[in-house]
């Protein structure tokens, strides 16, 4: 008598891969539900938030090497900007930190790169799922430390 094995996929997300609609639109106050970034709003600064993890996921990789090397290059856009990266998936055997996943769970969000662009009111401004170039990105930094209210 001969027995079916059933095998099962795992359900965790591709690499590289965004999936669905974000809960947090432009236009909504940003979750600030960690420290981080209660600190960089308080001091009133633009906040570029990634949610991806960089050892895992390519588009994650690419965005966070750029990203950083702009921010040093400029010195956080003469201090008036954040760049904050996290967690939010399984990456190889790494379980995402709990905060983290309260992060993941505030913003609505499947699967990595996202990036939240969030003015120094705690408003979202830009939403981009799975990757920014950083021509945009520095735009995108800069008319919100342009503006004056």
């Amino acid at each position: 008598m001969a027995f079916l094995t059933i095998a099962h996929a795992t359900n965790l997300p591709i690499r590289g891969v965004a999936r669905g609609e974000p809960k947090i639109k432009v236009g909504d106050r940003a979750p600030l539900i960690m420290e981080e970034l209660t600190e960089a709003n308080r001091d009133g600064k633009v906040i570029a938030l990634m949610l991806g993890y960089p050892n895992h996921c390519p588009w994650c990789d690419r965005m966070d090497r750029y990203i950083n090397i702009m921010m040093q290059d400029n010195g956080n856009f003469n201090d008036k900007a954040v760049f904050i990266q996290k967690q939010i998936e399984h990456a190889k055997l790494i379980a995402p930190p709990p905060e983290n996943l309260k992060l993941k769970e505030a913003y609505g969000v499947e699967g990595q790169p996202w990036l939240f662009i969030i003015d120094r009111h705690g408003v979202v401004r830009f939403v981009y799922k799975i990757y920014v170039s950083s021509e945009t990105f520095k735009e995108n930094i800069e008319e919100l430390i342009k503006e004056r209210n």
